[in-house]
């Protein structure tokens, strides 16, 4: 019996998202473009990169667009 680390899935997030966080907000604000986010450094060092923007997708099916007022406070 295998096991798949979930981290070198790009299919799946592991969890299920309820909220909007700061830094899902923040990638959504940037439509999933990595470039020059703060994880893009904390990931390069791993084996495996973000899956912030799967998370993203996740929450827009569930919960909808984050609010205005987030989006301004985290963008």
């Amino acid at each position: 019996m295998s096991t798949i680390d979930p981290f070198e899935t790009d299919s799946i997030v592991v969890g299920t998202f309820k909220r909007w966080s700061a830094s899902a907000v923040e990638c959504y604000s940037r439509k999933a473009n990595c470039d020059g986010c703060y994880y893009q450094n904390f990931f390069s060092s791993r084996p495996y990169g973000c899956k912030m923007n799967l998370a993203v997708e996740q929450l827009l099916e569930s919960i909808g667009e984050p609010s205005a007022s987030m989006v301004s406070k985290f963008s």
